[in-house]
């Protein structure tokens, strides 16, 4: 089948290279039927790569150890889901799933633009097939992009996949992160293909914002899914850590977030042509920068892939196609000028300019931080982040706020008494009552709060997200109330859902903003997480079955929390889909520790925190060779504050000598003991006292977090969906 998928392969790179060659000559020679001869040899493309895509996937099902994706990725004990999901775990097969899902939305905007003749929509499907000509090309003459690599001699067995990625966010998460990057290729195709053709009327902005809205939707979906699975699959007490990759998705979603707000001024005022134009350019390089990121290697990250060939030639694509656009902006200056001028700049229009001002300016800082390896020969850590981040995302969320509430052309002063002042006394309100709240409420540490700048901006923080809902719920009780005059049959709910539904894009985005807040104010109690590491000793407790039991009376105290050690198993755990003998290639040595929580003297909860040890098999032998260690935490959610747990490191009790392998002690016990004379020898070599690391976090308000995260989902979905809306055609005229 490696065969076949390479063929495949070069079958795709041959149709995109002869729907290019003729739509050019098409172009060039004014030649209707080779335009469209192109435009039907690049919607064949996508079938094409389909099928590479099910031969690839065919292969991890069959556990086809002849392909070196499926060894280095796969493995027969694994369940079928995570052999299906592993094909997007690698290098070559992420190009692979990018190149599919490019090619999918390639067909999609073709069939939108079956109809039309307009000279900029040839240029389209250049910019296209060039683009996905580009990962045909990868995957057919560079090995780190190549899906279908002959092992030889096949292997014995395969490595499996990472550990780390067997968890459910990551299932969905690399999927919708991928449809936010590749989608931004369909609105910087159809803007690329007005600004080189010449023809830039207004009217493609519409299609375009759309295809924006997409990317914006998916791209922030997977950034919140992901740092949903850092906080439970990583056990570190935290969901943010400007990881190199983490910030590769960041930067383009912040840029089309830019570009969703700007397009609204050149849609009302006829203003930000040019600018917009830049915009579109950088979130599309941007997502390929991050991709590069990724795969190239030369940057690292807990997801991303070891040090690639096809780095060069990515980032060679990256710049040349960054230039050779941004030159024609530069060649289109006079024809993006804008009609008008700004009149003021804390008017609407102005506070839309300050925002993007401040999230372009926010990508370029944390792209310097990024590189900072390379430019500075050391890593910018989350600190550095932090420090100008905090108070960035603080003035984004003032803005987010106020631009609701300000006029178009008109300054703050102008309308501060009738739109600005209740929202305004409502946050200096809030801000004040949460000082009360958290003063009162919080868990403290004996040395009481550390870090007052920290406090402030929490206090800033949720001051701003109260005056930004007061405003939000002011404007959507104000056009409810204009509703009812207009339609007085109405009752007030179903005039609030009617507002909703038929002015979508306003209102929709006014809860998008509400998310956002909740977000933000869940980011602001990170301003009182606690930390602290707590060892509890543990006593050997006679055998019982196949397991190894330590037990504990230790206590201890954090805060309002006592935390109460009870048990500490060592315990096999088989993977998940494998067969009903356990062998070394499908048992996980599990550490398991349990812990009762008490506040004052009502227990809470008993957690269970687990260190997981996944064995890593000789592909070339089939035999054992170390363990991937993993964590497991526990977490105890209350209202306004996470308990988080995570077992940490097993220590001997005397601390004088290096720490037992308990894992590899435990595989002995498990495997080689045939007699019970055998078990006995191999369980008194277990240490009869050991120390248990016990890692604590106390996250105050990190339930808002996921509440805004939902709310994000839901109404992102609410507005790229056409619910509420009536058919509109005619808006595909827009790239006619």
């Amino acid at each position: 089948m490696n065969n076949l998928g390479t063929i495949l392969l070069a079958s795709s790179l041959a149709i995109l290279s002869f729907s290019i060659i003729q739509t050019l000559y098409g172009i060039l020679k004014k030649e209707r039927r080779g335009i469209e001869l192109g435009r039907l040899a690049l919607m064949a493309n996508p079938a094409i790569i389909l099928l590479v895509f099910l031969v690839l996937l065919t292969q991890l099902m069959r556990s086809d150890y002849s392909n070196y994706y499926v060894v280095m990725h796969s493995s027969e004990h694994l369940p079928l889901f995570y052999k299906m999901t592993s094909i997007w775990s690698g290098s070559s097969g992420s190009l692979l799933f990018w190149n599919l899902i490019l090619n999918g939305f390639t067909f999609v905007v073709l069939w939108q633009t079956r109809k039309s003749i307009q000279d900029r929509i040839p240029v389209m499907n250049i910019i296209l097939a060039v683009l996905s000509g580009f990962f045909s090309f990868l995957a057919v003459f560079y090995p780190d992009a190549q899906p279908f690599r002959e092992f030889q001699p096949e292997a014995v067995a395969g490595r499996g996949l990472n550990p780390l990625l067997q968890h459910w966010a990551m299932i969905i998460h690399p999927p919708i992160l991928y449809i936010g990057y590749v989608s931004i290729s369909i609105p910087f195709a159809i803007a690329m293909s007005a600004l080189v053709s010449g023809q830039l009327s207004e009217d493609w902005m519409k299609f375009i914002r759309k295809w924006t809205l997409f990317s914006w939707f998916f791209l922030g979906t997977g950034i919140l899914l992901g740092s949903k699975w850092a906080y439970e699959e990583l056990g570190w007490g935290g969901y943010w850590a400007w990881d190199p990759v983490e910030n590769a998705s960041l930067m383009p979603w912040l840029l089309t977030s830019a570009f969703v707000h700007s397009v609204v001024i050149q849609e009302r005022r006829g203003m930000l042509k040019f600018w917009n134009m830049i915009l579109v350019i950088l979130a599309f390089h941007f997502s390929l920068l991050g991709t590069w990121i990724t795969r190239s290697g030369v940057l690292e990250g807990p997801h991303s892939f070891s040090k690639s060939t096809i780095g060069t030639p990515f980032l060679a694509y990256i710049i040349i196609s960054f230039l050779f656009f941004t030159g024609f902006v530069i060649y289109r200056r006079k024809e993006l000028s804008p009609e008008r001028n700004l009149e003021a700049i804390t008017s609407k229009e102005g506070s839309f300019l300050l925002n993007n001002f401040l999230l372009v300016l926010s990508t370029a800082a944390i792209l310097l931080g990024v590189f900072s390896p390379l430019l500075y020969g050391k890593e910018f850590k989350a600190p550095w982040f932090n420090s100008w981040g905090v108070p960035a995302g603080i003035f984004l969320l003032l803005l987010m706020g106020s631009a609701p509430l300000l006029a178009w052309r008109k300054g703050a002063g102008s309308v501060f008494f009738s739109t600005l002042l209740k929202p305004f006394i409502a946050g200096v309100v809030g801000a004040i009552a949460y000082i009360i709240f958290y003063s009162q409420s919080y868990t403290k540490p004996s040395a009481g709060y550390g870090d007052l700048l920290s406090e402030v901006y929490s206090v800033l923080t949720v001051g701003i997200g109260i005056f930004t809902l007061s405003g939000i719920f002011q404007e959507y009780y104000r056009g409810t109330k204009a509703r009812l005059e207009q339609n007085p049959e109405e009752s007030f709910p179903v005039a609030a859902f009617q507002l909703l539904l038929k002015n979508k894009r306003r209102y929709g985005g006014y809860l998008v903003h509400f998310s956002l807040v909740l977000i933000f104010i869940g980011y602001a109690g990170n301003a009182f997480k606690q930390n602290t590491s707590i060892k509890f000793y543990y006593q050997l407790m006679p055998p019982t079955g196949e397991e190894i039991t330590y037990s504990s009376v230790d206590k201890g105290i954090l805060g309002g929390y006592q935390i109460e050690a009870t048990t500490l198993k060592i315990k096999p755990v088989l993977i998940s889909g494998a067969g009903s003998e356990p062998n070394i290639q499908n048992v996980i040595v599990s550490q398991e520790a349990t812990y009762s929580i008490y506040r004052g003297t009502e227990k809470e909860a008993d957690l269970i925190t687990e260190r997981r040890f996944y064995p890593q098999i000789s592909h070339l032998t089939g035999d054992f060779e170390t363990h991937i260690p993993t964590s497991e935490p526990a977490i105890l959610s209350l209202p306004k504050e996470d308990f988080y747990i995570q077992l940490g490191a097993i220590e001997k009790a005397d601390m004088s000598s290096e720490n037992p392998d308990l894992p590899l002690m435990f595989m002995n016990y498990f495997f080689t003991g045939s007699t019970e004379k055998e078990k006995l020898a191999l369980y008194l070599q277990f240490p009869k006292e050991l120390v248990g690391n016990l890692e604590i976090w106390i996250n105050p308000l990190v339930k808002l977090i996921w509440l805004g995260s939902g709310l994000y989902f839901l109404t992102g979905l609410f507005l790229i969906l056409p619910i509420g809306e009536k058919s509109r055609k005619k808006e595909l005229a827009g790239i006619k």
